[in-house]
């Protein structure tokens, strides 16, 4: 994802005055003296987050001043087969920045250091549960998350464009939602889409709303086992018929843009493509920067059932540390500092994500210099882990959008996607746990 800052504000001030002076007292390895501690590590972070990282690092470095850190950062698309391809040859550094369905793999082989039991005790506490499930092996906790990766609970929309549709505020309900989104849907002479009403057609979107339509109709996608998944059922077929029906009956958004590697569907949003997007809080900025737009907001995803918004997500950006690194006194007291709540805030705040640390979600302060993230904040303890797929990026961006790229263009039907979903899932869920 790219990242763009915001308005760094009077929180995100205090915050960094905080970060500066105080955060290596979270470290019990030097508590009485950060200074005494001395020893050098190596540890590696996603490019994409720099002026983030940056800061932390400079803080760290004050704060203990005879520790070295040997930070690179990777940029987003190298980063991952740099790890794969490090901890193959033994050549990782002491410490790396991953996302959370990268750890998976590494802890299943054992590579990975876990959390200290006294630290360990801590984070659970102070973070949300959905947020550790990408970290989490066996029961036992091997990364510390910074940020909760979430991508339901809310909606790009330009507020003039839902006033001309008889809409004053954000729909309520999942009915009025997909009436804004017919009435602000223009299709040409041929009856094709020129714009879209409700577009939620992006490698992200289309699984996670697939997801959570089938959790809030109180549904499960895990078989008997919990090892692998089911899609052939009621609600499963009720959430695809759904999302089929947006596309192929009312026409409020179509596929074609999901072949498009330039452009995100919240791109298209900011171009003016589209009324409504469906879409996590970190395109904002985006939108704010890049785009220099102020004249749209983001609504609550309204409830399929009415009654429940449950959704699923996966661990996001945090901290692990190598199993074979000589270095744990000085590493941990590293970790440990930059995953202290106040190091989170001022990352969060930073890189405008939403935080997976409780207090800081829950901060008046943080919501103040986050106002659009209120949609977001308000569902975080709704979330539930999305379970162990293997690799949730097959998941997503194979499996799912292929099948339902398939539906849509009329290569196979509602019955016929969900079984193929469910096959070629559990597949590679059996290939993976093979290896």
């Amino acid at each position: 994802m790219k990242v763009v800052l915001p308005r760094i504000g009077l929180f995100l001030l205090c915050i960094s005055l905080t970060v500066l002076s105080g955060c290596g007292k979270q470290s019990p390895a030097s508590a009485a003296n950060p200074s005494a501690l001395k020893g050098s590590i190596s540890y590696w972070y996603n490019q994409d987050w720099e002026d983030a990282n940056k800061l932390l690092l400079e803080a760290f470095g004050k704060a203990y001043p005879n520790v070295t850190v040997n930070a690179t950062g990777f940029t987003y698309d190298t980063f991952i087969e740099k790890i794969r391809a490090a901890y193959s040859a033994g050549e990782e550094s002491d410490a790396q920045q991953v996302f959370g369905d990268w750890a998976s793999d590494l802890m299943k082989h054992k590579r990975l250091q876990k959390v200290p039991d006294d630290y360990a005790a801590q984070v659970k506490k102070r973070l949300f549960d959905t947020t550790l499930g990408g970290y989490t092996f066996d029961g036992v906790l091997y990364g510390i998350p910074k940020e909760y990766n979430i991508e339901c609970g809310g909606v790009l929309y330009y507020p003039a464009d839902l006033q001309k549709a008889g809409y004053a505020e954000f729909p309520r309900t999942f009915a009025e939602l997909v009436d804004a989104a017919k009435k602000l849907t223009r299709l040409d002479s041929k009856g094709n889409s020129v714009h879209w009403g409700f577009d939620f057609m992006s490698i992200d979107s289309v699984p996670y709303l697939f997801l959570s339509l089938i959790l809030q109709q109180n549904g499960s996608y895990w078989a008997a086992d919990k090892v692998h998944v089911t899609f052939t059922t009621a609600e499963a077929t009720k959430a695809m018929q759904v999302m089929a029906d947006l596309v192929l009956k009312d026409k409020v958004t179509d596929v074609r843009h999901l072949s498009d590697p330039n452009n995100d569907s919240s791109n298209y949003f900011y171009k003016g493509d589209s009324s409504m997007c469906f879409r996590g809080p970190w395109v904002i900025p985006v939108g704010q920067k890049d785009f220099n737009l102020s004249n749209f907001s983001y609504g609550p995803m309204p409830s399929f059932t009415g009654t429940s918004k449950a959704f699923a997500a996966e661990s996001g950006w945090g901290e692990v540390v190598s199993a074979r690194t000589r270095s744990l006194e000085p590493v941990w007291a590293f970790i440990r500092f930059i995953s202290s709540p106040q190091s989170h805030a001022l990352w969060n705040s930073v890189t405008n994500t939403i935080p997976s640390e409780k207090s800081v979600a829950e901060s008046k302060e943080f919501l103040q210099g986050n106002p659009m993230l209120k949609v977001s904040l308000d569902v975080l303890p709704l979330g539930r882990p999305i379970g162990p797929l293997q690799s949730i990026d097959q998941f997503k961006g194979q499996i799912v959008i292929n099948n339902f790229t398939a539906l849509c263009t009329g290569g196979q039907d509602v019955p016929a996607t969900l079984r193929k979903i469910e096959e070629e899932t559990n597949k590679m869920i059996d290939e993976m746990r093979a290896q």
